[in-house]
């Protein structure tokens, strides 16, 4: 599925070439051979500070305990390893911000809001792009059923 050019999407992680520079697509390849669900947590440099991923754990939340971010620089590419987590994506240009935007670890927050969102529940073999025109609220619990997740984050700079 392709939302339009600078929208999140939500496709099949065996799809993601059909959404980046080929160029860029091989380097991520590399990586993506050696995803596992046994992966350490950490840090896996990709190209250097262009593209890089983190491998990171930890139990989904309620919706009003998740926060809602965005980040300046970097796409982002979001998949599960063990779990599910529901991501709630937002225009951020419709958001009041939190906290303002920490330049060195890329990311601003913002405020709760009632605006209108799209959501994907992100599963094992698929992936979500999210651009920085995008705030996003990981983390959330499916159907309020808390639940560890461990997932990937694929950050390519633009």
């Amino acid at each position: 599925m392709y939302y339009g050019e600078k929208n999140m999407v939500f496709d099949q992680l065996r799809n993601l070439n059909k959404y980046i520079e080929h160029k860029q697509y091989n380097k991520i390849e590399n990586f993506l051979k050696k995803v596992s669900m046994d992966m350490q947590e950490g840090y896996y440099e990709i190209d250097g500070k262009d593209i890089y991923a983190r491998v990171m754990s930890y139990p989904t939340l309620l919706q009003c305990d998740c926060l809602i971010e965005a980040h300046n620089h970097y796409i982002d590419i979001q998949s599960s390893l063990i779990g599910v987590e529901r991501i709630d994506i937002f225009d951020r240009r419709k958001l009041d911000i939190e906290k303002e935007y920490n330049e060195e670890q890329d990311v601003v927050f913002f405020k709760e809001t009632e605006i209108p969102s799209v959501s994907v529940n992100n599963v094992a073999g698929y992936f979500s792009m999210i651009f920085p025109e995008e705030a996003h609220r990981p983390k959330i619990s499916v159907n309020r059923q808390c639940e560890d997740v461990k997932k990937f984050v694929i950050k390519i700079h633009i």
